[in-house]
C-alpha cells in the first residue's frame, strides 16, 4: 500500500488534511469520497525507511477492546447519555493506551465540531475500516445506538470465528513445539554422551547416527549463526507477506491448502455475508457496501472477487450473476443472494447464510482434528524411529564387535 497525503473539506466545509493508504491515487480519492470528504489535493507521500520499519510493528486495536467499547457506548447512548459524555466515561475505563488516546482525541474533535466517524477515520491502521463506515452510516441515519448494537454483534461473531480457528490449530502447534524441544534436547545433551562411547569403538556409524552427529556439531558450534539466520528468515517472510505480491501468494495458499483450506474459505464466506448483511441494514448503497466489504474481508483473493462483483453491479447487473462466474462462492451463497435480491430482503438472507457458515466452520474444525491426529501420529513415529535408529544401531554394532 502507498501512503497519500490529502487536503479536503468535510461535510461542514471545514478544511482538513491527513494521510490515507491505498494502492492508487484514484482509489485514495474514492476512499475520501466514501468518508464524506470532498478531496482538494491528493498526492503520494514519500515514506522514509524509518517510517516503514515503524509501520511494520504497528498493531491494530485488539477485538476484545473494540467489543468492550461498542457494548459500553451502545448501552450508554441507549440510556440517554450524550455521545460526548459516553466517550469520556469509557475513556476513563479503557485500559488499552492506544484506544484510550483515540477516544480522548475523539472527545476533543467532537468538542471542535467534528463527528465521531471523522475522528475515528484518522486511525486507519488501528481501527477496522468497516467500523468507521458503519458509524458514519448510523450518524447519517440518526440510528447510532442501533448501529453500535450491530457492530457489537459483528465484532463478537468475528471473535468467536477466530477463536474456533485458533482452537483447531492449537493442538498441532503444541505437538510440533514439544517435538522440536525434544529434538533439541536429544541433539544437544544426549547425543554428545553417545558420541564419546561410539568413539571408543572402531565401527562404521550408520547414516542416521552420522546425521545426528552433524546436527549436534552445527547446533553447538554455530548456534548463534543458526539463530541469526532463523530470525532474519522469519522477519523476511513476515515482511514479504505484508507486500502485495506476498499477501496474494499467502492468501492463495491459505484457501487452497489441502486440509485447512476449506476452513479458511468458509470462515471468509461467513465474514463476507455477515458484513454485507449488517452494511445493508445500515442503509449504505450496495456499491459502497461491496467496496467496504472487499477492504475488510481479510483475504486478497476473495477481495478481488468482491471487486469484480462491484464492477459488475456498477454496470447494472445483480449480485448473483457475477458470483456464478467465480468458484470461490458456493451455490448456497449464490442461491441465497439471488433469493434476497428477488424478494428485496437481502439484509435478512445474508445473516442466515452467515449462521450456516458459522456451523460449517465449527464442523470443519472438528474434521480438522480427525485429519490432523493421524498425521501427527505418523510424524511422531517417524521422529522416534529416526532417534531409535541413530542411537541403537551403533550400539547393536558395538555389541557384535565386543562379542567378536
Amino acid at each position: 500500500m502507498t501512503v497519500f497525503s490529502y487536503k479536503a473539506r468535510d461535510q461542514r466545509g471545514n478544511a482538513i488534511s491527513g494521510t490515507v493508504e491505498s494502492s492508487t491515487m484514484e482509489l485514495a480519492g474514492a476512499h475520501l469520497d466514501s468518508l464524506g470528504y470532498i478531496p482538494i489535493a491528493v498526492k503520494e507521500q514519500p515514506t522514509s525507511p524509518l517510517l516503514k520499519i515503524a509501520d511494520f510493528f504497528v498493531r491494530s486495536i485488539p477485538p476484545e477492546d473494540i467489543i468492550f467499547f461498542t457494548f459500553q457506548i451502545s448501552t450508554l447512548i441507549g440510556a440517554g447519555v450524550p455521545l460526548l459524555e459516553s466517550l469520556k466515561t469509557i475513556a476513563q475505563q479503557m485500559k488499552n493506551e492506544q484506544f484510550n488516546k483515540i477516544l480522548e482525541q475523539a472527545c476533543r474533535d467532537i468538542e471542535g465540531g467534528s463527528s465521531l466517524s471523522e475522528s475515528l477515520a484518522k486511525h486507519p491502521k488501528l481501527l477496522p475500516e468497516v467500523y468507521v463506515h458503519m458509524i458514519r452510516a448510523g450518524e447519517a441515519a440518526g440510528k447510532l445506538e442501533e448501529i453500535f448494537s450491530h457492530i457489537a454483534v459483528m465484532a463478537e461473531h468475528e471473535a468467536e470465528t477466530r477463536e474456533k480457528i485458533k482452537t483447531a490449530v492449537r493442538y498441532p502447534k503444541m505437538v510440533f513445539g514439544a517435538l522440536g524441544l525434544a529434538f533439541l534436547i536429544v541433539t544437544v545433551f544426549v547425543v554428545p554422551q553417545f558420541v564419546k562411547i561410539f568413539s571408543l569403538f572402531k565401527v562404521a556409524l550408520p547414516l542416521p547416527t552420522r546425521m545426528l552427529i552433524v546436527l549436534n556439531t552445527v547446533i553447538q558450534g554455530y548456534w548463534m549463526y543458526c539463530a541469526g539466520v532463523i530470525a532474519v528468515l522469519s522477519i523476511a517472510v513476515v515482511w514479504y507477506i505484508r507486500t502485495p505480491q506476498g499477501r496474494h501468494l499467502w492468501d492463495t495458499m491459505k484457501i487452497k491448502a489441502p486440509i485447512v483450506g476449506p476452513l479458511f474459505l468458509k470462515a471468509s464466506l461467513s465474514r463476507f455475508t455477515s458484513i454485507m448483511g449488517l452494511l445493508n441494514q445500515s442503509g449504505l448503497p450496495i456499491i459502497e457496501n461491496l467496496q467496504i466489504t472487499g477492504k475488510t474481508i481479510g483475504n486478497v483473493i476473495i477481495a478481488e472477487a468482491i471487486d469484480a462483483i462491484r464492477e459488475s453491479v456498477y454496470r447494472g447487473t445483480g449480485l448473483a450473476e457475477p458470483m456464478k462466474k467465480n468458484k470461490l462462492f458456493t451455490p448456497l451463497v449464490i442461491q441465497m443472494v439471488a433469493v434476497g435480491e428477488t424478494s428485496g430482503k437481502l439484509d435478512e438472507t445474508l445473516p442466515k447464510v452467515a449462521k450456516f457458515y458459522d456451523m460449517e466452520v465449527e464442523n470443519e474444525t472438528k474434521k480438522l482434528a480427525t485429519y490432523i491426529e493421524p498425521l501427527l501420529t505418523v510424524v511422531l513415529g517417524a521422529v522416534v524411529l529416526f532417534f531409535a535408529l541413530a542411537i541403537f544401531l551403533p550400539m547393536w554394532d558395538m555389541t557384535k564387535f565386543a562379542r567378536a
